[in-house]
């Protein structure tokens, strides 16, 4: 069993529904299982071997998110990966609570590095020349992965290091985060005057920070070709100030999530903070579902981001985010729901969600 299910996640062609199958028995088979769910299959009140024939059937499990902020890293891991290289561990930014760990292992960040630089290609990333990213790096998957595309599309890679717990935390004691934006585009300064910055990615109120500094912006028109945001909400009014401000930059909305090991890729759209994303189907799924039945929301409807990971690495079923979105049909072929003008919500497991800069 181990073989052919290793095997089927590397095809490049995928049935969905074998996929399902197939995951659901290396993930609670003996031989091949994490301990966290061989676990958690004892309480569970039915046979997920049996009894799941479906994505639908997958609301059937619980949301083991609050498993993943203090359990051993060891205990997430399947026993059927215990030949292959040690994971990296990477944390989610805690936004919600204690943040929370997964281990992202190397032939799903390859699969997913495959997935991320065909879309940057196709969105027209300036591939081989100068990158500037300032975004979370430390414990998050971000810098790690940023690395891995820059490599692969042959492009010098500048960072700025983001921290977005100590953002949030200085908000939530009621201080100011000015002074700390003010930190980050003074490093971003240092890099735009002195590189020919092609590409940049970072949140959207460290940018429209950095483009009240008119020394920096004037650069930028001259060299930025590709701009994308991730991190916190794209809100009209901020995308109409920076596209009027770089007419001949493709501007980009990043979409993702720590807990479903990679990002959604965005529909082709004119208006980057009205865009459509599509999950990484079969291994990323989303649904988007009325927050107090969990039941999915009509097409057309705003209802709450549920995201649903599967590889040999992670299973994750029905990961409620703290985002709400527009339920859009799928591509053909795809399972699940599309996501269409996902913002965050004001309030997650009756905590405010506090962004900041991230």
């Amino acid at each position: 069993m181990t073989a052919p299910f290793l095997a089927l996640e590397d095809s490049a062609t995928i049935d969905p529904d074998a996929y399902l199958q197939a995951a659901l028995d290396w993930h609670f088979s003996p031989e091949t299982g994490s301990p966290l769910w061989l676990e958690l299959a004892k309480t569970l009140d039915f046979d997920p071997l049996t009894d799941v024939r479906s994505y639908a059937d997958l609301a059937r499990f619980p949301d083991i998110a609050e498993h993943l902020r203090d359990r051993p890293v060891a205990d997430l891991v399947p026993q059927g990966l215990a030949h292959e290289p040690v994971p990296s561990v990477f944390e989610t930014g805690g936004t919600t609570g204690a943040p929370k760990r997964l281990p992202y292992t190397e032939r799903w960040v390859r699969r997913a590095l495959d997935w991320k630089t065909a879309e940057l290609r196709e969105a027209g990333f300036p591939s081989g020349r100068p990158w500037l990213v300032a975004m979370p790096s430390g414990p998050h998957a971000f810098g790690h992965t940023t690395r891995l595309q820059a490599k692969a599309l042959g492009s010098v890679l500048h960072t700025v290091d983001l921290d977005p717990r100590w953002v949030k935390k200085l908000i939530a004691a009621g201080d100011s985060p000015d002074p700390y934006l003010a930190h980050l585009v003074d490093q971003l300064g240092h890099v735009i005057r002195s590189q020919d910055i092609a590409a940049i990615t970072t949140t959207p109120p460290i940018f429209s920070e950095l483009l009240l500094h008119h020394e920096l912006a004037d650069r930028l028109r001259g060299s930025l070709k590709y701009l994308a945001f991730a991190g916190a909400h794209l809100d009209d009014d901020t995308y109409d100030l920076i596209a009027d401000a770089l007419p001949d930059t493709v501007i980009q909305n990043i979409y993702g999530s720590t807990m479903v090991l990679t990002t959604a890729r965005a529909r082709p759209t004119e208006d980057a903070s009205d865009t459509v994303y599509d999950g990484y189907s079969p291994f990323v799924v989303f649904a988007v579902v009325d927050p107090e039945t969990r039941l999915p929301v009509a097409y057309g409807e705003r209802g709450q981001v549920r995201m649903t990971h599967i590889s040999s690495g992670v299973f994750i079923p029905n990961n409620v985010e703290r985002d709400s979105a527009i339920r859009v049909p799928a591509p053909e072929g795809a399972v699940g729901d599309a996501l269409g003008s996902p913002r965050p919500l004001a309030a997650f497991d009756g905590e405010p969600v506090i962004q900041g800069v991230y």
